[in-house]
């Protein structure tokens, strides 16, 4: 009778743990080696979303980019992502930096929760399943970090649930993480990353959508 309790924590570190340490590599390695080109983007960033937010799809008429395009999805810039995708821009480059796990824009939008950047980025024919060098995919990020809406975007446009990372996690499997080791990895995600960049998580929000968020999955 005492077997079960010793099972689940051992199942939670062979199976949970290493993947989210990938999954907080990819995050804060990713995303901190783009910090310094982020702050030189902030203006041009500001400019462009008080014309950008509006809905539609993207139009040549939108003229070139001025930002980055894994700038622009790590910003929030629905703008200039419409500008990259009316220009022809690779939707599949990956982060530069070498240090990094080779995330995608749809990678990066899916983990911040930029819903519209996201939907722009599947509506052009993005890559759902593409994975990082961890074998993350934008459905893992999404689902971990409680993004109901992008986890149906992603899920309606064919994202395929069940991908393993090199950890042999999926998607909804974060989700089953128990809250106190989950709730670790999110308060040091948002200490190092998320409010460094002004968007900090809502850990509230998070512990309360998780079981939601599995439902999804069903």
């Amino acid at each position: 009778m005492q077997a079960a309790p010793c099972e689940r924590p051992f199942f939670v570190r062979k199976h949970f743990w290493q993947s989210f340490k990938a999954l907080m590599k990819l995050i804060t390695i990713l995303f901190l080696g783009l910090l310094l080109s982020f702050a030189a983007g902030c203006g041009s960033d500001a400019a462009s979303k008080e014309n950008g937010g509006d809905e539609g799809s993207p139009s040549p008429d939108l003229g070139p980019p001025t930002v980055e395009f894994l700038m622009a999805a790590l910003s929030n810039n629905v703008l200039e992502i419409k500008r990259h995708i009316a220009s022809g821009t690779d939707l599949e480059q990956r982060d530069p930096n070498p240090q990094g796990n080779q995330s995608t824009a749809l990678m990066m939008a899916a983990a911040f929760g930029h819903a519209e950047v996201a939907h722009l980025l599947m509506e052009a024919g993005a890559d759902l399943n593409a994975q990082n060098k961890d074998g993350d995919t934008a459905l893992h990020s999404a689902a971990f970090l409680c993004h109901p809406e992008i986890v149906e975007d992603l899920l309606s446009h064919g994202a395929d649930a069940g991908v393993s990372n090199l950890k042999g996690s999926t998607p909804p499997d974060g989700l089953r993480l128990p809250w106190p080791l989950a709730k670790g990895i999110y308060d040091l995600l948002n200490a190092v990353l998320f409010t460094p960049m002004q968007q900090p998580l809502d850990i509230d929000r998070i512990e309360k959508t998780r079981e939601e968020m599995l439902k999804l999955f069903d």
